[in-house]
């Protein structure tokens, strides 16, 4: 690399910085002088530069002064050579690593944002919450907010997509209301209590003549009652539901999650990578340039879909009873036969232990071309087959659970999941509270019509139908994990705060573990097997101390 900076002289470490050094390199990092310190200013280079002085002999900031900068700034033209042969010098995988950005995905339907959050090494997503927000309002032209594509508004099946979604959302929003005055009913302001004012001791209404405090007890009790609300109604949002997701995610994790969006062959997600090719390209391009669509996957895909057919028909998911499942699958004899399950999972509609029963019956000619079907045609080392290749975890879990918990779990990173396509099929779970608030008939009519719309769709295409899924439909997915992973999981997910379904499945996961290893499930200590009914009172109750230490710290200031 040959050094451009021909203003300024570099003193290098030894004898420090120069004054002159020093005011160009306070505008990029938070000290010339100790030797920890951030960096700041330099989007899209600092991977590249780390990488370069990886091989330097000074650090950081004499590897800027000294390859980076030009006349007092670091020159954008000349930054973007040394990026483009420092990742051809370095490998851009690993270097991909070091840079990263935040990107914004906006109204993009629910079914998308699983494509994207199921990337998960690598990128930090935050997603609109269901359990805060309604989804109630109209939005531009006077549309309820789902996803009103090309590809489903002008198909066959158009005008019965738009009219069943028009129908779920109206009676969705028509039943925000009267869910709030049922939970004020059972919970009124007079007989909730809260520790508002952190005391450890909690109040009621009639308890406070401080209006601070009754403001923070009101805002504890609407936030109460709003949240009941969201738990219960969201389980008629389908999946084409429109949201929003932030994401922070490095070089590598973006080059990954474009090439996976392309990839697929849903129209909506391969307009959401292009797009972020496009915005990723403008802030680090030279880390997402090979983010394109992978004929390796497609080719695997299809081919593994028609295997499926091959061995087993036209199967359809059955309808599953006594619901959610969670199931710590045994080893089995041979450890094969699980991967060989596990490769057949994401295009069957059958259980694990169906699947492990079905190979165990399976001449080794089969079974070779389960595997050789799986790994395909690989070209290069970046052809990369599925997660079935990660099997070996010490606990599996085949779950059944609403989408809505699937949604809130599969968000944890250190583990591999599996799922099957989103289906209507395995049945819904119907929240007891629309039964008790007597609105139970309005929330069947609901399911009824998006069960017909999905079947309607799944008759012409399979990956569009899963818009027609509500969020209480039923989902079946697996999950790996070791004991570390599953110790966080299982105790943050059973927190009183947790959403009452998946605070379930997390104290069933629990259960199963104790089956077969007591010492682990007795050094999970913090699982919670409480019921709590208002699961988010507490919670708020010290979100309002806190704001109020906030208030005070602030308005001495």
């Amino acid at each position: 690399m040959n050094d451009n900076n021909q203003n300024i002289k570099f003193s290098g470490s030894g004898a420090g910085f120069t004054e002159e050094e020093k005011q160009i390199l306070n505008k990029y990092v938070t000290s010339t002088e100790d030797n920890v310190f951030a960096i700041k200013n330099l989007p899209g280079i600092v991977g590249a530069a780390y990488a370069r002085y990886s091989r330097a002999k000074g650090g950081f900031r004499e590897t800027l002064l000294k390859e980076f900068i030009k006349e007092g700034h670091v020159d954008p033209k000349h930054a973007d050579e040394l990026i483009a042969r420092v990742l051809v010098a370095y490998g851009d995988d690993s270097v991909g690593e070091l840079e990263g950005t935040h990107v914004s995905f906006e109204k993009i339907s629910m079914l998308a944002t699983k494509e994207i959050e199921d990337r998960r090494i690598g990128g930090s997503p935050i997603e609109q919450s269901t359990r805060y927000v309604f989804y109630d309002q109209k939005v531009e032209h006077g549309n309820w907010l789902y996803y009103r594509g090309e590809d489903v508004k002008n198909s066959t099946f158009g005008k019965d997509y738009l009219k069943t979604m028009d129908f779920i959302f109206e009676t969705y929003a028509s039943l925000v209301e009267p869910m709030k005055a049922y939970f004020e009913k059972l919970k009124s302001i007079e007989m909730a209590e809260y520790d508002i004012n952190g005391d450890g001791v909690k109040e009621k209404w009639s308890d406070l003549q401080d209006e601070a405090l009754q403001k923070a007890f009101k805002t504890t009790y609407n936030f109460d009652l709003r949240s009941k609300a969201c738990d219960t109604l969201r389980c008629l949002l389908p999946l084409s539901t429109l949201t929003n997701v932030g994401m922070f995610g490095n070089g590598r994790f973006f080059q990954t999650l474009i090439s996976h969006l392309i990839t697929t062959d849903i129209p909506e997600v391969q307009d959401i990578g292009i797009k972020t090719l496009k915005a990723t390209s403008e802030v680090i391009p030279q880390y997402v340039k090979r983010g394109k669509r992978n004929e390796y996957v497609v080719a695997n895909r299809n081919n593994m879909f028609a295997l499926v057919r091959k061995l087993f028909g036209e199967s359809k998911a059955k309808k599953v009873k006594n619901l959610p499942q969670v199931e710590l699958l045994k080893a089995p004899s041979k450890f094969d036969i699980q991967i060989l399950a596990s490769m057949l999972f994401p295009f069957a509609n059958k259980s694990i232990k169906d699947l492990r029963t079905f190979i165990k019956k399976t001449p080794e000619d089969i079974r070779q071309e389960i595997a050789r079907t799986y790994l395909g045609e690989r070209k290069t080392r970046r052809d990369r087959p599925g997660r079935a290749l990660e099997e070996g975890y010490p606990y599996t879990f085949e779950m059944v659970t609403n989408w809505g918990v699937y949604k809130d779990l599969m968000r944890h990173r250190m583990n591999t999941q599996q799922r099957q396509l989103f289906t209507t099929e395995l049945g819904f779970d119907m929240p007891e509270e629309l039964k008790l608030a007597g609105f139970e008939e309005q929330a069947k009519q609901c399911v009824s019509k998006s069960r017909k719309l999905f079947k309607l769709i799944a008759a012409e295409n399979p990956l569009l139908a899963q818009y027609a899924v509500l969020h209480g439909n039923f989902v079946r997915w697996t999950m790996g994990l070791n004991d570390r992973a599953a110790m966080h999981l299982i105790e943050l997910r059973t927190t009183p705060q947790g959403h009452p379904q998946y605070r379930k499945v997390g104290q069933m996961m629990h259960q199963e573990i104790a089956k077969v290893s007591k010492w682990r499930a007795e050094a999970m200590k913090f699982v919670d097997y409480n019921d709590y009914y208002w699961s988010r009172a507490d919670s708020e109750a010290k979100q309002r101390v806190k704001e109020a230490e906030l208030d005070k710290k602030y308005d001495k200031q």
